[in-house]
């Protein structure tokens, strides 16, 4: 099926005489699903009903279908029958596996349609990396979408990026049929102070979906961010900031990653009057808690039993009302000229997945994993190495030893934004505990100073943690209780072409290979898993408290979330967007 059929046309001129002759009755169907009950998710209803599938559409709903003739009958067995889920936003580069993998990972998981932003291989590798998402997209069983990189870089001016992504560049693939319209709008203070070029960007795509990006955004300033034509936020952190979006009428994009972690904050606005508003999103799950947990389906089912959100409600968020949300006119719904995209459950409480279904082909038939290799090289993807640091030495990190009072940023667990601590030095130690170094590193070989600081909040004891993670840009960021293994965390980085290292001793004790971009890796989620579980058990052995450190410290470099943040420029304060010094002004 094309690309623009999934998106929002309908079926195919040439094919729709077969398909109405079979929804009349008048030819076979291609397959029918019998012995299921179909939870709907407009009126709440569960009922007995058989599904007839043309091709890859539904042709017909309904038991007046029982003794249609058809060339495959699937016994549902008493299943339970959903449209299949819809992961509202998220970056596929976070999860660290390669588009196909990821479709590996997570369609059998009931996620059949992805909407992805490739911001973070966009910055790296500019149009190139956008470039290959849409190859990646043409590709996918998975229904892939491509919103079009709005920030690139987050915030121009204060971080080294590896490229730019022009709105030339942008006009050119804005017709890609996996594009659904402007990622995420991070450039909040240019859209609300009219910044020309951020506008430029906005009215380019006023004919298409408008994503926001505005944490702690109220009052006239969201309205400002609204009357622009933004229309939803996935960046929502307090109960009363998101009741506010929705009273304006924005989309609520409710997140559970693996770091930033709104569910609980935002369930209870979601009522049988906002739920048509209010959609899902994981934006930053790694591998590890795909495997454990799961992707939209964990959400569903913590809906469900943990905040007591009524089952056809939690499944509304998950399908049809992000479907709508979306313009996706074909997906979302069990009902006739929708695509067969169907998740088949024993238990709609559990959300128990017996199968699930994509275009009309059951997933576990497809042995997605054994495809990964072929569909990867296919897609051509971007290999060289995008690390062109030279190693760094102890004198590359000049940290002060002077008394005196510093700028700290304090990490918030199981959240983006920051704490902005002034915190004495007496020259041996903090006034407070658990006060590391940290340092941001330029990695796209310009080998310029670092961005050096103190933060917070991780209970590392020993060693040092690195990464070629960290939003957006991605330069080299490492956190450390002395500088030497600081380094050696660093180098290994450098050597291996990106990925995570745990430095302890002047030794390295774990390590992840991101050999693509320095954010994806090559090997399987099973494979990405199992390292995440060595480097778990390195970091937790050297006193870490964090559930998901390397996440966490990947956001301490995002200029755009509050309140202090450091990139490979120096320190800063997302509140007044501005550099401020190392030393604190008393």
């Amino acid at each position: 099926m094309s690309l623009q059929n999934k998106k929002t046309q309908g079926i195919p001129r040439t094919e729709l005489p077969t398909r109405l002759a079979q929804a009349r009755g008048d030819e076979k169907v291609d397959i029918l699903i019998k012995n299921i009950q179909i939870l709907n998710v407009i009126t709440g209803e569960i009922y007995p009903s058989v599904i007839a599938i043309g091709g890859e559409y539904i042709v017909g709903v309904g038991l007046e279908y029982a003794d249609a003739p058809a060339r495959r009958v699937i016994d549902g067995g008493g299943a339970f029958i959903t449209p299949g889920f819809i992961d509202g936003h998220l970056h596929i580069e976070s999860s660290m596996m390669s588009p196909f993998e990821f479709e590996a990972a997570t369609l059998p998981l009931g996620t059949t349609t992805a909407i992805c932003d490739p911001h973070e291989i966009t910055n790296v590798m500019g149009a190139r990396g956008f470039e290959w998402f849409l190859r990646c997209a043409e590709i996918t069983k998975q229904n892939l979408f491509v919103q079009m990189s709005s920030c690139v870089p987050a915030l121009p001016g204060f971080e080294t990026t590896g490229s730019d992504f022009t709105l030339d560049e942008m006009k050119k693939l804005k017709n890609h049929p996996a594009v659904l319209g402007l990622a995420e709008m991070m450039n909040f203070p240019g859209v609300i102070n009219a910044d020309n070029s951020v506008l430029d960007k906005v009215e380019e795509f006023s004919d298409l979906n408008l994503d926001g990006h505005a944490p702690l955004l109220q009052g006239k300033a969201l309205n400002a961010y609204l009357l622009a034509g933004i229309q939803n936020c996935h960046e929502t952190v307090t109960l009363e900031e998101g009741r506010e979006k929705l009273q304006k009428g924005m989309g609520l994009i409710i997140r559970e990653g693996s770091v930033a972690k709104n569910l609980k904050t935002l369930a209870p606005l979601v009522s049988e009057f906002s739920s048509p508003q209010c959609l899902l999103c994981t934006d930053d799950r790694n591998p590890f808690e795909i495997a454990h947990e799961g992707h939209i389906n964990f959400i569903i089912k913590e809906l469900i039993n943990t905040h007591k959100v009524p089952v056809h409600v939690a499944y509304r968020l998950a399908t049809y009302s992000a479907a709508k949300h979306f313009g996706l006119k074909r997906l979302g719904l069990v009902a006739p000229g929708k695509r067969a995209d169907l998740v088949l459950l024993k238990d709609l409480t559990q959300v128990s997945i017996k199968d699930v279904m994509i275009a009309g082909e059951l997933v576990s038939e497809l042995k997605l994993s054994d495809k990964v290799s072929e569909k990867l090289l296919k897609s051509n993807p971007p290999m060289e190495n995008t690390i062109k640091r030279t190693p760094i030495k102890e004198s590359d990190l000049p940290f002060p030893d002077t008394k005196g009072t510093y700028n700290v940023i304090e990490i918030v667990q199981n959240e983006i934004i920051t704490k902005h601590l002034k915190c004495s030095f007496d020259g041996i130690s903090f006034d407070q505990d658990d006060v590391l170094f940290m340092a941001n590193i330029e990695r796209y070989g310009q080998n310029l100073p670092a961005g050096l600081g103190f933060v917070r909040g991780t209970g590392l004891k020993s060693g040092a943690l690195a990464s070629s993670v960290a939003h957006d840009s991605h330069n080299i960021m490492v956190i450390g209780t002395n500088v030497a293994d600081m380094c050696v965390a660093v180098n290994e980085i450098i050597r291996m072409g990106g990925g995570f290292v745990v430095a302890d001793k002047g030794a390295v004790q774990a390590s992840v290979e991101l050999p693509i971009a320095g954010l994806l890796s090559l090997k399987s989620a099973d494979e990405i898993k199992k390292g995440i579980e060595t480097l778990k058990v390195a970091f937790k052995r050297q006193g870490v408290i964090l559930e998901e450190p390397f996440i966490q410290m990947a956001f301490l470099a995002l200029p755009v979330i509050p309140t202090l943040k450091l990139t490979d420029k120096g320190l800063v304060d997302v509140t007044q967007f501005k550099f401020i010094p190392l030393e604190a002004t008393v």
